[in-house]
């Protein structure tokens, strides 16, 4: 989970940093902040992208494979480009034992962009987000919160947020 978790920090900063450029006749270079928002509890979701500042758009960013390594996609109506060289940063996690409410942080992590389409051929960027994730565990028989690696967590229950930002340039 938190691969997935780092990856999506990671998209998101590319994705809002992307969507907002293609969106605007001023300069190619700047500052972009963007959110990624999804409830999903699959390995691999969509994220709901939303970007702000010099530009704004929204789309979304999702994983190109199940693969470990697998670079993300940021889809926008303008076009496309890729996540990649993606990096975790620091990571902590909590769990409430008497309601199994649970919480995953992650700070610090990093991304680079590449293979633009549309109006994002030949960007360029890189930048740093923070993701968190809360969920409710289920319990065990005993009362106790299952926390094994294959523990999912209860439907409807989560929710995964990604702040990022960095320099974009398109030329």
């Amino acid at each position: 989970m938190a691969r997935t978790l780092w990856k999506t920090a990671a998209a998101a900063a590319a994705a809002g940093s992307l969507a907002l450029a293609a969106c605007s006749s001023g300069p190619t270079t700047g500052t972009e902040t963007f959110t990624l928002t999804t409830h999903s509890i699959s390995p691999n979701p969509v994220y709901h992208a939303v970007a702000s500042g010099v530009f704004s758009a929204t789309g979304t960013v999702a994983a190109t494979s199940g693969a470990s390594d697998a670079p993300l996609l940021a889809k926008f109506p303008d076009g496309t480009f890729r996540l990649g060289h993606l990096t975790a940063g620091h990571q902590s996690a909590s769990i409430d034992p008497k309601t199994c409410a649970a919480t995953f942080n992650q700070k610090g992590s990093s991304y680079k962009l590449s293979n633009g389409t549309g109006n994002y051929q030949g960007i360029q960027g890189s930048g740093s987000a923070s993701l968190k994730f809360t969920g409710t565990l289920p319990k065990l028989g005993t009362g106790r919160c299952n926390t094994t690696n294959s523990a999912v967590p209860k439907s409807g229950s989560t929710t995964t947020m990604v702040h990022a930002s960095g320099p974009l340039t398109l030329p």
